[in-house]
Parts: C-alpha cells; sequence; structure tokens
C-alpha cells in the first residue's frame, strides 16, 4: 500500500505550475521532534503536488498561509527528469485534494496526547 498522511504547516505559500496553471506546488513541514543535543524542534519537508486543484484549494494553500497547519493525504511518486544533461530524481506527495482539511491546534493537542497516552500503556 501506498499512502502518506501528514499534519504540518506550509514552509511557504504553494505555487501553481504548468502550461495551464494547473498543478499546485507546496511543501509541508512536518515536526520531527526536538533535537536531544540541541533542544531545537526538527522537521521533515515533504514536497506536496495537487494536479487540477479547486479554486478553494488553490485560495486556501496560495494565500496568506503563514501558520496555517492542514492534514491532509496522498501516495508518494518519485520521478526521473533530464537537467543539463544530468539525470536528476524527485519525490513528492500526489495530494488527493479532497483530504486537505485546515487542522486546529486544538485538534493536534488532543492527538498528541492520545498517542502519548497509548505509548504510556
Amino acid at each position: 500500500m501506498n499512502k502518506f498522511m501528514g499534519i504540518g504547516t506550509l514552509s511557504r505559500d504553494g505555487r501553481l505550475n504548468g502550461k495551464d496553471k494547473n498543478v499546485l506546488r507546496f511543501t509541508l513541514a512536518t515536526p520531527l521532534g526536538k533535537n536531544k543535543k540541541t533542544k531545537k524542534e526538527r522537521f521533515a519537508y515533504v514536497p506536496c503536488v495537487v494536479f487540477r486543484p479547486s479554486e478553494d484549494i488553490v485560495r486556501m494553500l496560495t494565500e496568506n498561509t503563514k501558520n496555517l497547519q492542514i492534514g491532509l493525504q496522498g501516495k508518494v511518486n518519485t520521478s526521473r527528469f533530464e537537467s543539463k544533461g544530468q539525470t536528476k530524481y524527485a519525490t513528492d506527495v500526489i495530494v488527493d485534494e479532497n483530504t486537505i482539511k485546515v487542522v486546529e491546534d486544538d485538534a493536534i493537542s488532543a492527538n498528541e496526547n492520545a498517542e502519548e497516552g497509548t505509548k504510556a500503556a
């Protein structure tokens, strides 16, 4: 099964690409926990793609996204392409637009507390 599920914040406003501006790209910053030595929060930066996004999704992910937390689901996709005579590889999450939801801080805290309770048991 190829399924990605993530909650995080946008690292910057999403951007439309493609000939007809029908590809929305953004990066989801997901917390990995704190560095044991420095005590600083670490993040994974997950490149995401939505094909043929609705106007609502474009507006949500390209305008005023500072501190916007979202949850989403998709499939991990790898691709290969040529750039300046060299073969390059990329890994993206192809997001199912219908799964993109704004997540409130309270919901994340409740989920984290539930997970910690499960670990303690």
